[in-house]
């Protein structure tokens, strides 16, 4: 019984062998258990072998004995099993719960595996807790054979020392089969806790690429973010640069505004400022490079403004070049000759915006406290100083040849005397005007002189007279046209000749500044000393100042004559009517605005940003057109047909023939003949005229 006790004892601390499962075990631990199991073989054996004796001594107790070793290995079973079953379930999953909660709180990825261990771990209680019934319910048949021996031992006292034989087997056999399952049980789960383990290991790996990727990956969402930014503020600089080039915008008035002080800056203060520095080095004087610095600095600045400025006016016009070349009109040369000559403008603006740079960069160095520059900087403003250059010259020798041969082509159209240019009294309409009543009188002559034939001699001699004063008036009114042709082409003429000096006295400024680029490379690396890169930049800027200074004071003169004298190159012709139609009469359209004080028309001179409406060229252009266009236009109804076709001759002279406009004679023709067209016609003259 005692054995038995011992026995209900040892399985009732099955919950704590249960628990140990979620450890891992040792091999000493293992051994130990190996060693238990055994003597619980050797008491079972012993207890059989007891319970034998017993019968054998006291039959009596045989049943007793038995029905109470079958209650006792019962209850031991049942016991065992629920004890085990609720201890190891309770305790493990406890456990593990508790671990999983503290290792899923350290690491939250590791959460799903440790559900999976718990998981685990409660099969493996319930495993255990089979292989516990399996071993109580083998106590019990081993308890069962005990009373079949004890009672065999009464019946065949000689098969006693058998049957002790026999349970003794079967106990080794019980006690090797636990051994084998404890093994095997032991064996998974050092399997199960190696893949544990690896899995972990697996898991923090991952956390920690993770962990290590997700700075990578806001990187590289910041650096998305960023590049989407950028590409939305481009868009908008897009935008902005296309409203900027698509029309005429602020940047031409800003242009206009700042050339006065660029050309200052550019034409006076620089060569100045270059040799009162050479000389403040000569002579050490370090205050006067100083300010020669601050003076350099601040005209650079100017120049970079204008310049740049220069890039975005050439820029639109190409960029409206480039959508009316394709024109059929006579708007559309225009857009062709820009498209040929604008993309090296843009070359030639860029060059100076270069050099500008490094210009204001060594000025700034200056400024600094290093009174003898950068060299390398020196020398890059040389550079660009000798592209820019070049590429004026180049461009001013081809107008300049192009010019001379269009100068040459128009002395070869002076014909006759020309008419009197000091002011316009409407002359060629009223001319207009008479020549068509001169006409109708002349053509109603003939039938009246038949009609009056044979009658009197006196009143045919009145009809001749008449029709001679009519020829008379046709041949006066013929001459008169033609020196207002011969008015037009001398104003060509001189128009090209001022326009060959001005590119005379540009090619010369920019030749000189070439050479004067390749004496400041020199003076930068110190291969030359002295005035002669000063004196040769303020030769330059003397040509390029000559140019400056004629342009700015030929256009305020004509702002000044527009404003004080608006009836000396008021319209001579009708304009083309807004809607298509002639306008009722020529006085309605040749009226000029009052003139202007003295003081006003002051004002206009020094209005740089404003242009002249209706100057001398533009009177000029629409006298060409009413002599060239067809007898629809009501400006050229009553131009004879031999002036006509020699203001077309002009015209082609002028560039602005059928070819310059890809088209047919016949097309060209019929273009010049359409009223609607009259205003394009007259600024494609005026183009043509200018001397720009």
């Amino acid at each position: 019984m005692d054995a038995l006790v011992n026995g209900r004892g040892r399985s009732n601390s099955a919950p704590a062998d249960l628990t140990s499962l979620a450890e891992p075990r040792q091999p000493s631990q293992e051994s130990q258990e190996t060693s238990g199991e055994r003597h619980r073989a050797a008491a079972y054996s012993q207890v059989a072998a007891d319970a034998a004796a017993e019968g054998a001594r006291r039959p009596g107790v045989l049943e007793e004995r038995r029905r109470r070793v079958g209650a006792v290995a019962a209850d031991a079973a049942a016991e065992g099993r629920r004890r085990e079953e609720e201890a190891g379930e309770r305790g493990r999953v406890a456990a593990v719960a508790a671990d999983a909660a503290a290792e899923g709180r350290r690491r939250p990825g590791v959460l799903e595996e440790r559900r999976r261990r718990v998981g685990a771990v409660a099969a493996d209680a319930a495993a255990e807790g089979r292989r516990r019934e399996g071993e109580a319910g083998e106590r019990g048949r081993v308890a069962v054979v005990a009373a079949d021996a004890a009672a065999e031992g009464r019946r065949r006292p000689g098969v006693l020392e058998e049957r002790r034989r026999r349970v003794g087997a079967v106990a080794t056999d019980a006690a090797a089969e636990g051994h084998r399952r404890q093994e095997a049980a032991a064996e998974q789960r050092r399997q199960d806790e190696e893949a544990a383990a690896e899995e972990q290991r697996r898991q923090e790996t991952a956390a920690a690429a993770q962990a290590q990727g997700q700075p990578e990956v806001r990187q590289r969402r910041r650096g998305l973010r960023r590049l989407a930014d950028a590409g939305g503020q481009l868009r908008r600089v897009a935008g902005k640069m296309r409203q900027l080039l698509a029309t005429s915008s602020k940047t031409d008035k800003a242009k206009k505004i700042l050339d006065p002080p660029d050309t200052v800056a550019n034409r006076i203060n620089a060569p100045t400022e270059g040799g009162v520095r050479t000389q403040a080095q000569a002579t050490g004087d370090t205050g006067q490079v100083e300010a020669t610095a601050i003076v350099a600095q601040v005209d650079t600045g100017i120049n970079a403004v204008t310049d740049v400025l220069g890039v975005v006016n050439d820029a639109r016009a190409l960029n409206t070049a480039r959508k009316g070349r394709k024109g059929v009109g006579p708007e559309s040369h225009k857009p062709r000759k820009d498209m040929n000559g604008k993309p090296l403008g843009v070359v030639q603006n860029v060059g100076m915006v270069a050099g500008d740079a490094t210009g204001m960069a060594n000025a700034a160095v200056r400024n600094a406290g290093h009174l003898g520059g950068v060299s390398a900087l020196g020398e890059a403003t040389g550079v660009f100083s000798i592209f820019y250059s070049t590429v004026i010259a180049a461009r001013d020798s081809t107008v300049l040849w192009k010019t001379y041969n269009k100068n040459r082509a128009l002395k070869g159209l002076v014909q006759g005397p020309s008419g009197d240019a000091s002011g316009n009294e409407g002359q060629l309409q009223y001319v207009h005007d008479r020549l068509g009543e001169v006409q109708r009188r002349t053509a109603g002559a003939g039938p009246a002189r038949e009609q009056e034939g044979g009658e009197s001699d006196v009143v045919a001699a009145e009809v001749g007279t008449a029709a001679a004063e009519l020829g008379a008036g046709v041949l006066e009114v013929n001459q008169l046209l033609h020196a207002e042709l011969a008015q037009i082409i001398q104003y060509a003429r001189h128009k090209q000749h001022t326009k060959m000096g001005k590119r005379i006295a540009s090619l010369g400024g920019n030749t000189v500044r070439t050479a004067g680029g390749g004496l400041a490379i020199a003076a930068a690396a110190g291969a030359i000393a002295g005035p002669a890169a000063p004196a040769v930049a303020g030769a330059a800027a003397a040509l390029l100042l000559s140019g400056a200074l004629y342009k700015g004071a030929r256009a305020g003169s004509n702002r000044y004559v527009a404003a004080r004298h608006p009836d000396r190159w008021a319209r001579p012709t009708p304009a083309q009517a807004e809607a298509g139609t002639e306008r009722p009469d020529a006085a309605a359209a040749a009226s000029a605005p009052a003139p202007a004080e003295r003081r006003d028309a002051l004002k206009e001179f020094f209005k740089v940003t404003k242009s002249v409406q209706q100057g001398e060229r533009h009177y000029m252009a629409q006298k060409l057109y009413a002599l060239a266009a067809g007898p629809d236009v009501p400006a050229s109804r009553n131009a004879p047909d031999g002036v006509r076709e020699s203001a077309r001759a002009l015209l082609g002279v002028l560039k602005a023939g059928p070819s310059q406009h890809r088209k047919t004679p016949e097309e060209w023709a019929s273009s010049l003949n359409d009223p609607a067209q009259q205003s394009a016609w007259e600024k494609e003259i005026a183009n043509q005229l200018s001397s720009a």
